[in-house]
């Protein structure tokens, strides 16, 4: 789901392992009330390695103020989840946060679910930014959250506005299976950026910029020549394009009456996919500083769901 926000920005999309029709069907089989379970990630060749020498560069220290990169840990998901909220926030449910907690959360477990790497940008012990991305063939690194996702799901459905929050986020869901299905992006990709967020708290700190260059060079290190990620008309888009990505498929509301089924979210947005070659994306970005042109070069993408 999308909203104009200068601050976050992800690549959210469903997980390749596994259909959202496959997903739905699994929730809807589990037992109500349904106690979630604790989220823990599983350790991997790749984030064990990257925890003693992370890619690119990272600040060394946050005691003289700079900017640290590390692995996400489960400790960072509450201040994750509430940065969500307040940005992407069920706004119908401002006057209940509770419920509009659970399904911030929702959305943040359903892009950490197939992630195969989670950075974090952090300063002074705070999380300001992250990127959660899925490699091919690797494993996921929280292998439960599917069924904290099922869990989470049987608590908005016992909740009458929770099971229209929830309809309404499976159906987006389901808009970008379509789409992806269609494209066959899939086909041609070899990695998703599934989520991209940045606070405002770390503006003027290089954030965006150092998750994102950060990410390119994992991608090259582990053999991406493509990769994707869903967005919609909500963002900056234009990030995207100024990053050397390219737009393969989009799905128009306005083409699409039968989308307003509920209305709580109000209208459907514009959907979208871009791909990109991670070496391409770096020279891309090298020739923008060589040319002087930075005005983009410190935008945050926005969120594409």
């Amino acid at each position: 789901m999308g909203a104009t926000r200068d601050h976050i920005h992800s690549a959210k999309a469903p997980s390749r392992n596994r259909t959202d029709g496959d997903r739905i069907a699994h929730r809807n089989r589990t037992p109500h009330h349904r106690t979630p379970q604790i989220i823990a990630p599983q350790a991997t060749m790749h984030n064990r390695a990257e925890s003693a020498a992370p890619v690119g560069p990272a600040a060394a220290a946050t005691a003289d103020g700079k900017v640290t990169y590390r692995p996400l840990e489960a400790q960072d998901l509450p201040a994750i989840i509430d940065e969500y909220d307040q940005t992407w926030g069920f706004r119908p449910l401002s006057g209940r946060r509770p419920l509009s907690q659970m399904v911030s959360k929702r959305f943040v477990l359903h892009y950490l679910e197939g992630t195969t790497r989670a950075e974090v940008a952090e300063l002074d012990g705070q999380v300001l930014g992250l990127t959660f991305a899925q490699i091919n063939g690797e494993h996921p690194l929280y292998p439960h959250a599917q069924e904290t996702l099922a869990g989470i799901d049987d608590r908005l459905r016992a909740d009458e506005t929770g099971s229209v929050a929830l309809r309404e986020v499976t159906y987006w869901h389901r808009a970008e299976s379509r789409l992806e299905r269609v494209s066959q992006i899939g086909s041609v990709t070899q990695a998703e950026l599934r989520l991209f967020l940045v606070s405002p708290k770390a503006r003027g700190h290089g954030v965006g910029g150092g998750l994102w260059s950060r990410l390119m060079a994992y991608f090259q290190k582990h053999g991406v020549k493509r990769y994707f990620l869903h967005t919609d008309n909500s963002c900056d888009v234009g990030f995207y394009d100024h990053q050397g990505l390219v737009c393969n498929a989009k799905r128009i509301a306005a083409d699409h009456p039968e989308d307003h089924v509920e209305t709580m979210y109000g209208r459907m947005n514009d959907l979208f996919i871009y791909s990109g070659e991670p070496s391409r994306t770096v020279r891309h970005r090298r020739h923008t500083d060589r040319t002087g042109n930075t005005q983009h070069a410190g935008q945050q993408p926005k969120r594409g769901d």
